[in-house]
């Protein structure tokens, strides 16, 4: 959904057509770049495009993923599960698979199949924003770095710390992670007692595995950085 977003975006501001890669394959032959060709040629430099939800603002790279590719765009779309009922409408999947064969069972009858039809939602557009991008050459060989923090900043609650400001690494499951964060935080100035808890902004819960995330206040989105990095991918 995201890539799609992105290459309706550039070719109605910039005017260039960029093509996603479909392709079928393993996992490992797609991981430097979801995008296959821009103007018809492959990219100088390997795109990967993160999805978010609207209210979304956390760019989360897997960490294999920071090793691929070059530059990372996170994109906000709008899509609910009535956004997915309506696909299925629309490709009358539901009807023919679902609804149909309820009624042959006995399950329904041909005016609560009709009701049921009539209050699935048509298809719309899905709304979606390009938030900006990250561009990890930036940071050098320090980004190899898996124990790396470039930036961190939030808001100490009564128990736990909020980090809505943040690029690096993180891992859940491993407290050197929380160390270096409550130690870059008092070299800021602030008071963080030693078991406070760290959370990030809109995040419940992460995967137990290592992260790279960037905070959407931090990717560049100016047009002249766009057109900047836009002729790099170009050239």
């Amino acid at each position: 959904m995201g890539e799609i977003a992105f290459v309706k975006w550039l070719e109605s501001i910039f005017g260039i057509k960029a093509e996603p890669d479909y392709r079928k394959g393993p996992l490992t032959e797609f991981l430097p770049s979801d995008i296959k060709s821009v103007n018809g040629k492959p990219p100088k430099l390997n795109i990967s495009i993160k999805t978010t939800k609207l209210r979304g603002i956390w760019l989360d790279i897997p960490y294999k993923q920071i090793e691929h590719s070059d530059v990372f765009i996170l994109v906000r779309t709008g899509v609910t599960r009535w956004h997915f009922l309506a696909f299925l409408k629309k490709i009358s999947a539901i009807r023919d698979k679902i609804l149909n064969k309820a009624t042959k069972l006995g399950v329904i009858t041909d005016n609560e199949l009709k009701d049921i039809w009539d209050s699935i939602p048509d298809f719309t557009n899905v709304p979606a924003y390009i938030v900006g991008f990250f561009d990890k050459r930036v940071y050098g060989a320090d980004i190899k770095k898996q124990d790396s923090i470039f930036l961190v900043d939030g808001e100490m609650k009564i128990k736990r710390f909020v980090v809505n400001k943040f690029v690096g690494y993180w891992n859940p499951r491993q407290d050197k992670y929380k160390n270096k964060v409550i130690a870059l935080l008092r070299e800021q100035g602030k008071r963080i007692p030693d078991k406070a808890e760290i959370k990030f902004e809109g995040i419940d819960r992460f995967s137990p595995s290592l992260h790279f995330l960037v905070s959407s206040g931090v990717l560049k989105r100016r047009k002249p950085e766009w057109e900047t990095i836009i002729n790099q991918i170009l050239s």
